[in-house]
């Protein structure tokens, strides 16, 4: 059995605040055990810039968790185990028990062995000597004691003042933190620093991202909310505030306001397309389908059930959720653990050419072609299963009936005929499930995870299954 050690821990806890960027690098100089536990200083992703200080531990059975804290006052918590069985870049969904507490997370694997994980800020406050966690994942469990964690947490808060200061970086005072030591103490731009995120945080929620209590501190919520809010925006999203951020915040709230005034002439409808909920009132679609809408109104079979409200979206994935004040009677399970294989049959369902084909949708099968995109963009999977116009935004569904990706777009077959004189067959793409619970997460959103074992269902209830969740989107302008 192997037991994490050397230089994978120094990586697992190098990775904690930039998930999957193994370039993140260990501070020559800054390693030191403190009991069971080693406390290093790292950099951010491909920068010599430097990012955060991490703790670690590994205990004989193999298991290692790494706990990381941040100049801007945040805790984030990663772990690695030797039989795991992870699949890289892909979505688990977990509990992590401390006392008698226990927290649902979502991870991400950065291999075969380990993962980060989005977890409710409050845990870190329940990390104590004494108490041990406990981390279910993938159908495997894992234990580890915590006993030393504050003195190796004092440490960690020393690193960062240590190399945050010799960055010229101010340090926030965190809201929770393992074992609830006293914090560092800020720096004197704090008081500024606490108007500034109070002003980010007003402007996040205004727009309908959680940053959690509207107080000036930062916390994982309101980091969340800010990485949320940058990737809206097709930027990276480091979570941190500043006062660009505040500024694009700004100009993001004028410009919905701008948006929802009344318009001096009538709307007329642009366009349609598909969505599904993922709960009784969210539903997902494409951002393309919903991009410079004035208005957004529900049809289904014909009938129009509404408008419905974007509560969040990101133009670089092609993702949006919407909110509707009718609750629907039937929504998709996320397929989240389970990896997306070549060759899966899929079944599509969605509302194309609404002008010529049926009000009540189509129903197209296929199978999985490729496990990436145009370009090998991984985000995304390419997929037989005929698609026309109206139908970006609709669901595809394995042969359980869970979701496992969202139509996005189909190959211009006119362009490749003449680019290469022959017409393409089939070829379209959707997103993969993991890029949209990234966008779920992200922002907050809600979504049940389906059973990993869910027997697979005649085509007949698949179909079903998606044209009671599906519905059709029409965009006035």
């Amino acid at each position: 059995m192997t037991v994490c050690t050397g230089w994978k821990a120094i990586l697992l806890a190098a990775a904690l605040l930039q998930p999957g960027l193994a370039a993140a690098d260990t501070i020559a100089g800054s390693v030191s055990e403190v009991g069971a536990w080693r406390v290093s200083a790292h950099t951010g992703g491909k920068t010599a810039t430097f990012d955060h200080c991490s703790m670690f531990r590994v205990q004989s059975e193999g298991f290692g968790l790494a706990v990381g804290y941040s100049p801007q006052g945040v805790w984030s918590m990663a772990a690695q185990a030797p039989d795991w069985g992870l699949v890289a870049n892909e979505p688990y969904v977990g509990t992590a028990q401390v006392g008698a507490s226990t927290y649902t997370f979502t991870g991400r694997a950065l291999d075969t062995h380990a993962m980060t994980f989005t977890v409710a800020p409050e845990i870190f406050g329940q990390l104590k000597s004494g108490l041990q966690v406990v981390v279910k994942a993938n159908q495997k469990r894992y234990a580890i004691s915590l006993d030393g964690i504050e003195t190796a947490a004092q440490r960690a808060r020393e690193c960062v003042r240590q190399y945050a200061d010799a960055a010229g970086t101010s340090i926030q005072v965190p809201a929770q933190s393992p074992g609830a030591l006293p914090s560092s103490p800020a720096t004197s731009s704090s008081a500024a620093g606490s108007e500034m995120v109070m002003a980010i945080q007003t402007l996040l929620a205004r727009l309908g991202y959680d940053p959690g209590p509207i107080n000036g501190e930062v916390g994982l919520r309101t980091n969340m909310a800010i990485a949320a809010f940058q990737k809206s925006l097709g930027e990276r999203g480091d979570g941190l505030p500043s006062e660009v951020v505040r500024g694009k915040l700004e100009k993001a709230v004028a410009e919905r306001a701008a948006a929802s005034a009344p318009k001096p002439k009538d709307k007329a409808l642009a366009s349609t397309g598909t969505g599904f909920f993922i709960s009784p009132d969210t539903i997902v679609t494409n951002f393309h389908v919903v991009n410079g809408c004035a208005d957004v109104r529900l049809h289904k079979s014909g009938g129009d059930l509404g408008k419905v409200r974007v509560v969040a979206t990101s133009r670089a994935d092609d993702l949006a959720a919407l909110r509707s004040e009718s609750p629907a009677k039937s929504f998709l399970k996320v397929r989240t653990g389970a990896p997306i294989k070549a060759a899966e049959p899929v079944l599509v369902f969605g509302y194309p050419l609404a002008e010529a084909l049926s009000s009540a949708g189509n129903t197209t099968v296929g199978n999985i072609t490729a496990l990436s995109g145009l370009q090998d963009d991984s985000r995304f999977m390419q997929i037989s299963a005929a698609v026309q116009p109206g139908n970006s935004g609709g669901p595809v569904i394995d042969e359980a009936g869970r979701l496992i990706g969202v139509v996005m777009a189909k190959l211009n077959a006119l362009v490749i005929a003449r680019l290469t004189g022959d017409i393409p067959q089939n070829v379209n793409f959707a997103i993969k499930v993991g890029t949209l619970v990234s966008f779920l997460d992200s922002h907050g959103i809600g979504y049940t995870p389906a059973d990993v074992a869910a027997r697979e269902l005649p085509i007949t209830q698949r179909a079903e299954v998606a044209e009671a969740s599906s519905i059709q989107l029409a965009c006035w302008k």
